[in-house]
């Protein structure tokens, strides 16, 4: 059963522009926006804890059935039971296409959503742990975050898919994961997509400066996970909704498949660039080695597997005779390989030309 908080329930309020009208021993009374429409002398009755916790959750819990039917945004029941009793987050993402209308949709492409959304939601974190436009890597306070969430039981009306997610700090031996950044870190990029290419009529001219200018926003593999779950599952309007008890926001995407080939092409373009500027770096196992005569080639190439940006990439280095033979060593054992350099794409392998760091780990 579910305890109440006091300062939740008063910033749940507070933060969608209720005020504080005036203030006793035993309740304090919240004014509405005016936008909400009601009566000019009403005034919501909301207690004090007062150490009378058990009374005070009883109050709370009669009161959240009738907020419910007085409220316009998250004022599902079992969502403002949430709110006020966690601090956590709840987010919504609703298919509104013609074929959801009776509020269902293919399983396939529940399934596809579900797994688009996780990971977009894995590199939302990894964004802001690593503040990379590109090969973040953040595998520990992914993990950490994904953890924290739960699935939360639908909602009638198109189809809704709702997720409770931390709001809070998850501290570990190592760092501090600030989930309210990441949260609205996430809801920024959506904006940004939604406003740069779902509603764009012009072209974007991507250069340096662009990157610079728009650097709090741009990261690919997170734009890359949010174009998925449209091209991946052939969804055209999603609306997305973020609650905590000190925020609400929401950003609606409508018309979207129309603009996939544009986003495709800014994708592409957007890598390319940042190749150019931005080093790879990657810890991997050698997949393959592939030199006739180690000790006199100039090409003595190595296929790394390695996880970048929580995906897995294949990357092709070209290795000095002695750094080779070190490979084979490697290889043997099953050392990890630690690389750096300026990479480039070809077909599904990234290629690194100019090498500057090689480092075998040995375990």
């Amino acid at each position: 059963m579910e305890k109440y908080n006091e300062t939740y329930i008063k910033n749940y309020f507070l933060s969608r522009n209720w005020k504080i009208s005036r203030e006793g021993n035993l309740f304090f009374y919240l004014k509405p926006p005016n936008e909400l429409d009601f009566p000019q002398d009403f005034l919501l009755e909301i207690p004090k804890e007062n150490g009378n916790k058990e009374s005070f959750d009883n109050y709370i819990r009669r009161l959240i059935s009738d907020l419910s039917e007085m409220l316009p945004y998250d004022s599902n029941v079992d969502d403002l039971k949430i709110l006020f009793s966690k601090e956590h987050s709840i987010l919504r993402y609703r298919v509104f296409d013609s074929e959801n209308k009776d509020g269902t949709i293919s399983f396939q492409k529940h399934i596809d959503s579900l797994e688009g959304f996780k990971k977009v939601l894995s590199q939302a974190v990894t964004f802001v742990s690593t503040s990379k436009p590109i090969f973040g890597d953040a595998k520990f306070e992914v993990e950490s975050y994904l953890n924290r969430c739960r699935s939360l039981q639908t909602e009638k009306g198109s189809y809704i898919t709702k997720i409770e997610i931390p709001n809070d700090k998850i501290y570990s031996a190592i760092s501090v994961l600030e989930t309210t950044e990441i949260n609205n870190k996430l809801f920024d990029v959506i904006e940004y997509i939604n406003k740069e290419i779902f509603e764009t009529k012009s072209k974007i001219k991507l250069n340096e400066n662009y990157i610079q200018d728009h650097k709090e926003f741009i990261n690919f593999e997170l734009f890359h996970s949010l174009k998925d779950i449209y091209a991946k599952t052939n969804i055209n309007n999603i609306e997305y909704q973020l609650s905590s008890n000190s925020a609400f926001r929401k950003v609606e995407t409508n018309r979207v498949q129309p603009k996939m080939k544009f986003f495709n092409s800014y994708l592409k373009d957007l890598k390319n660039l940042l190749l150019d500027v931005v080093p790879l770096e990657a810890v991997g196992y050698i997949k393959r080695l592939s030199s006739p005569a180690p000790k006199h080639s100039k090409k003595n190439e190595v296929l790394i597997d390695a996880e970048i940006g929580n995906n897995k990439e294949t990357i092709k280095i070209i290795l000095r005779s002695e750094e080779y033979i070190e490979a084979i060593e490697a290889h043997k054992n099953e050392w990890p390989i630690k690389i750096k350099g300026k990479a480039r794409e070809s077909k599904k392998i990234l290629t690194i030309n100019e090498l500057e760091d090689f480092e075998i780990l040995k375990k």
